[in-house]
């Protein structure tokens, strides 16, 4: 019994000990990871995962000035963790964002050659239809080098917004009826 005993007692010391101290190894691959995600673009393609995980850490700085060595454990890889998946969530959304840019700006050209082709008739539109088309031409042309900068810079959600406008306008003007969602594959 008496060695049962001091094998009890040597756990509960080895508990003790792992527990007296704050757990910064854990500590510092939550904000490692944090900052992997935030360079991933969290901040924009996966916000809530990344608050999450930024204040799972802000958490463990309270456990650890409470002395709560093993809530503040738990908190590191509560904040380690949130953060990976923010980094993979943020891949994710940035890569599709990029997919969608790039399937507007293929639109918007071909929406210009349209445009350009009537233009050139035959028949040739009326001249305040012309006079429409021209400048939706120029507009179009002016959008699409400003989205291609957006997208060369990774800024794919603005160069979206700025090309769905712009498609949407020269439509409108074609007489064109709106891409479905059925069409671009959702």
């Amino acid at each position: 019994m008496s060695r049962a005993w001091l094998c009890l007692v040597a756990v509960a010391a080895a508990a003790t000990l792992a527990c007296s101290e704050p757990p910064t190894k854990e500590f510092h691959q939550a904000e490692g990871a944090i900052a992997a995600a935030r360079a991933a673009d969290a901040a924009t393609y996966a916000p809530d995962e990344l608050k999450t995980a930024e204040d799972a850490l802000a958490r463990y700085d309270a456990a650890v000035a409470q002395h709560d060595y093993r809530q503040a454990l738990s908190l590191a890889i509560e904040a380690r963790d949130g953060a990976y998946d923010a980094a993979k969530r943020a891949g994710n959304e940035k890569a599709a964002a990029r997919g969608e840019a790039e399937r507007l700006l293929g639109e918007l050209e071909a929406l210009v050659r349209t445009a350009e082709a009537r233009l050139a008739g035959p028949p040739r539109p009326p001249a305040a239809t012309a006079a429409r088309l021209r400048t939706a031409v120029q507009s179009a042309q002016a959008t699409l080098q400003e989205a291609r900068t957006r997208v060369d810079a990774q800024q794919f959600q603005p160069a979206a917004t700025a090309l769905t406008a712009e498609i949407q306008r020269i439509r409108e003007i074609l007489d064109l009826p709106a891409a479905t969602g059925a069409r671009r594959g959702r």
